[in-house]
């Protein structure tokens, strides 16, 4: 079993066995898949009633997708439409800081509640194409060490932060060395979501560091395409699947380890 863990709704999907189809000629079983963005985050969209309706109305009756909740934890109402997605049976949340940093408080707070539940959240991480908005220093590697005082926070950073990759390494080796310096720390647990972010002509440099560095990265690297649901890419997502293949193997990775990414890795972090 895949499960591809980067999928983006827009709010104009219909039927879900179209997903079901265009996965499985990709290679893969299943995917985490995103609502609709908050409205002004990256454009237009609708309420947020709607977004978590339409969210759960596209996934429902589908085994292998597992909706996330995308919210603006900026929003005075968050933790409330943190806990209606909860109760609506989300299995997760989506965070991109297009104009706010990881530690704003009013963040911090929403982490605390969703570490609190048991469930797990996704950021993006790196440069964010989104216009003319100045983003991107809200989206370096460095600014998620705050959510390090989490306990129990299961968090994954999204495109290896491309172009800081090394940083966003370097944060997870703070992370990892803390947790192995204080066996059953109170604190977070970061995973690396390396959904391209990377452009060709860097991906494979930046999955030999990774890969290379001797950070224990076995368990918490998963993969995802960045796909969106609706017009789905298959052959996109089945090119890029087959060319890492092709980059794990160039770097000896055992199969187990390359089974992991696409299955066992995001398995665990969805508590599956």
């Amino acid at each position: 079993m895949r499960i591809d863990a980067h999928v983006h709704m827009t709010g104009n999907e219909s039927d879900s066995s179209r997903l079901m189809e265009r996965l499985e000629k990709a290679g893969f079983d299943g995917a985490i898949v995103f609502s609709p963005s908050p409205n002004g985050m990256l454009g237009k969209s609708c309420p947020n009633q709607e977004r978590l309706y339409k969210l759960l109305r596209y996934t429902d009756g589908q085994e292998n997708l597992y909706p996330f909740y995308f919210i603006d934890p900026t929003h005075e109402d968050a933790l409330a439409q943190a806990e209606a997605a909860k109760t609506a049976g989300v299995k997760g949340y989506k965070v991109i800081c297009s104009h706010f940093y990881p530690s704003d408080e009013r963040a911090m707070e929403l982490y605390r509640w969703i570490a609190a539940q048991d469930m797990p959240l996704m950021f993006h991480s790196g440069i964010l194409y989104d216009g003319i908005n100045i983003s991107g220093k809200y989206n370096r590697p460095c600014e998620f060490e705050p959510l390090l005082s989490i306990e129990g926070l299961q968090f994954s950073v999204a495109h290896l932060s491309w172009p800081w990759v090394d940083e966003c390494i370097a944060v997870y080796g703070k992370f990892n060395a803390f947790l192995e310096r204080n066996p059953g720390g109170k604190a977070a647990k970061m995973y690396l979501d390396i959904t391209p972010g990377t452009p060709p002509t860097f991906r494979e440099g930046a999955l030999t560091h990774l890969f290379g560095n001797g950070f224990k990265v076995e368990d918490i690297v998963f993969w995802g395409s960045d796909n969106h649901a609706e017009d789905y890419d298959h052959a996109y997502a089945e090119r890029i699947r087959k060319r890492d293949y092709e980059i794990f193997e160039k770097l000896g990775l055992p199969q187990e380890q390359q089974e992991k990414i696409f299955r066992d890795n995001v398995r665990e972090f969805l508590r599956l």
